[in-house]
C-alpha cells in the first residue's frame, strides 16, 4: 500500500514538474494552482505520516478517536477553529477557517473496514489480533482532504480574497451512514 501511495505521489509530482514548465508563460491563476502543487509536493513527508499514522489506528467506524484527533490537530495548528462532536458522534468534526463566500466544503473520512488487518505491502499479510484495516484508503482521503483544506487556506491568506472553508471530518463511511447522521 505504502509503494502504491508513493508512486501515484510521485506521478502526481512528475506531472506537475510538466505542468510548472507551461506556467512560465501561463494565467495568474495557473500560476498559483502551480504553487499550491509545489506547496503541497513541499509537505508531502509530514502528509505521509500523518496518513500512516491513520493506517496504524486502523479505528472502526464510530470509534476513530485518535484518527479523527491527529486530523482535528493538524486543523488546529493551522489556524482552523475545529467543532467536534457534531450530530452527537464524538469522532465527526467540522473545521472553518476564513469568512465570507465562496464557501468550499470538503470531506474527509478516516474509518478502517472490519476484517482487513493487513500490512503496508503488497503480499498478504495480516496482522493478527487487529479487528480493522485500510482497504479502501480512507487513511489516504482523510489526509488529503486536509492537505487541500490547508492548501485552500494558504491560498486564501495569500491572495487577500474573501471564502470559507469547511472541511467536514466524517466517521463510520463504511456501514455506520455517518454522513447521514451530519447532514441531518
Amino acid at each position: 500500500m505504502k509503494k502504491c501511495v508513493l508512486l501515484v505521489l510521485s506521478m502526481l509530482s512528475f506531472a506537475s514538474m510538466a505542468q510548472k514548465k507551461k506556467a512560465a508563460t501561463a494565467s495568474p491563476l495557473e500560476a498559483d494552482k502551480q504553487a499550491m502543487i509545489g506547496n503541497l509536493d513541499k509537505r508531502f513527508d509530514e502528509y505521509a505520516k500523518i496518513s500512516k499514522q491513520i493506517w496504524d489506528y486502523a479505528e472502526l467506524g464510530y470509534m476513530e478517536e485518535k484518527s479523527s484527533l491527529l486530523l482535528q490537530e493538524q486543523l488546529k495548528k493551522e489556524g482552523f477553529q475545529v467543532q467536534a462532536g457534531i450530530a452527537g458522534i464524538p469522532t465527526a468534526f467540522v473545521a472553518t477557517y476564513g469568512s465570507g463566500k465562496p464557501v468550499i466544503g470538503i470531506l474527509g473520512e478516516y474509518d478502517a473496514l472490519p476484517g482487513l488487518a493487513q500490512e503496508a505491502t503488497p503480499e498478504i499479510k495480516p496482522i493478527p489480533n487487529q479487528k480493522g484495516g485500510h482497504g479502501c484508503g480512507h487513511d489516504l482521503f482523510g489526509t488529503a482532504s486536509v492537505a487541500a483544506a490547508i492548501e485552500v487556506k494558504n491560498w486564501l491568506q495569500k491572495s487577500g480574497k474573501p471564502g470559507t472553508i469547511k472541511i467536514c471530518g466524517c466517521p463510520a463511511e463504511e456501514g455506520g451512514s455517518g454522513k447521514v447522521y451530519m447532514v441531518r
